[in-house]
């Protein structure tokens, strides 16, 4: 069984002590693209070949852009044994200030 929290709630545990995992599910060019500060990335279909990474001794909040991946993601750890928290909704509905987007680099773009 796993936990559902609310971005917001989110928000508040980033803004203290971090003694969870904070994992983004998304593919790799996304989480690229932009991610909540502190998390590492494993996409869900990698997400098995990947376990062995993860620490079973503090709990895994799972994030996604919208909330289904992360979703599946959730239920499978916790299937694992995995102390799990499901972030309902994903980045779609962050609105704190712990995103992180790539920054523009100028050297790359074309005049």
């Amino acid at each position: 069984m796993f936990q559902t929290i609310s971005m917001r709630q989110l928000e508040a545990m980033l803004d203290g002590e971090r003694d969870f995992t904070l994992l983004d599910v998304r593919e790799r060019k996304e989480f690229e693209e932009g991610h909540l500060e502190g998390a590492v990335n494993m996409p869900l279909l990698e997400l098995g070949t990947c376990l062995s990474k993860l620490s079973r001794e503090k709990p895994i909040i799972v994030y996604c852009a919208h909330g289904s991946q992360s979703l599946m993601a959730a239920r499978q750890l916790s299937g694992l044994g995995y102390r799990v928290m499901n972030a309902s909704g994903g980045l779609y509905y962050y609105r704190g200030r712990h995103f992180q987007k790539k920054a523009f680099d100028s050297r790359s773009s074309s005049p």
